[in-house]
């Protein structure tokens, strides 16, 4: 990589605070331009709008609540610049962001973020897959706020045991769980769709930490991945490495030796 790729980030919450450390410490082949956050955190680097921080980068890095993704995508594509995507959820809430992504002269990219198998679940899907489910688990205050939880009055402090909360496709968990399932609408976007994808989440008033838990199966394998997560102590609906999955992805880009 001769050129350095512009890049910024949008959003300084407990994911993005993590990317934006790793840019400051520096990664190679990567020029930290700025952030875009309304709440002006303590980061040295020029606070700037959604516009701004589209036209002075090559790549922005989206960590952002899932509702307003929308207007940011919107900047980036729309100047054929690149998105780096955690809210895989937005991708299933605004099915316009896949037709606009296809259409522009940008792109849009989504790392893995708190799964791991996606690599082999991509490569299954180039044969065939007949199932896809995913099993995430969390303390009750990971889900607590969730307009699944709120619509449906369900109680989550009196819990003593785990208590399936919610089950069906990954489309209904995305509305259901806008801030907490982006895990089930990224395996679904690697394998066969948000409709195909089955969802189940669970409250464990026991767990330390977000288990998330799939099961993918084809004509030539069976995929099975568990990881338990520690939620991030300055936000419990996100899994702290989530945030190192985008630096991986960043760091990849200029490895001459790779494991992809």
């Amino acid at each position: 990589m001769t050129n350095s790729i512009k890049i910024g980030v949008a959003g300084c919450g407990a994911l993005g605070s993590i990317v934006i450390d790793a840019l400051q410490k520096g990664i190679e082949g990567f020029d930290f331009i700025g952030i875009s956050d309304i709440t002006n955190p303590n980061v040295h680097a020029p606070n700037m709008s959604f516009d701004d921080l589209a036209e002075k980068c090559d790549w922005v890095v989206e960590c952002l609540p899932p509702k307003i993704v929308p207007e940011l995508a919107d900047v980036v594509l729309d100047k054929g610049k690149t998105l780096i995507m955690i809210s895989a959820c937005a991708m299933l809430l605004y099915p316009d962001l896949y037709e606009k992504a296809q259409k522009s002269n940008g792109r849009v990219l989504i790392p893995s973020g708190a799964l791991s198998g996606l690599d082999a679940v991509a490569a299954l899907n180039c044969t065939n897959i007949d199932s896809a489910t995913i099993a995430t688990t969390k303390p009750p205050k990971g889900l607590a706020g969730a307009p699944y939880i709120t619509e449906n009055n369900i109680d989550l402090e009196g819990l003593t045991e785990p208590k399936l909360i919610f089950k069906g496709n990954a489309f209904d968990a995305a509305k259901a769980f806008p801030a907490n399932v982006n895990v089930a609408a990224t395996l679904s976007l690697a394998g066969i769709g948000a409709e195909n994808t089955s969802v189940e989440v669970w409250a464990d008033p026991d767990i330390k930490g977000n288990v998330h838990k799939i099961t993918v199966k084809g004509g030539t394998s069976t995929i099975t991945s568990e990881v338990l997560n520690l939620p991030d102590p300055s936000n419990p609906k996100s899994s702290q490495l989530a945030g190192y999955s985008i630096v991986a992805f960043l760091k990849k880009q200029v490895g001459k030796v790779q494991i992809v």
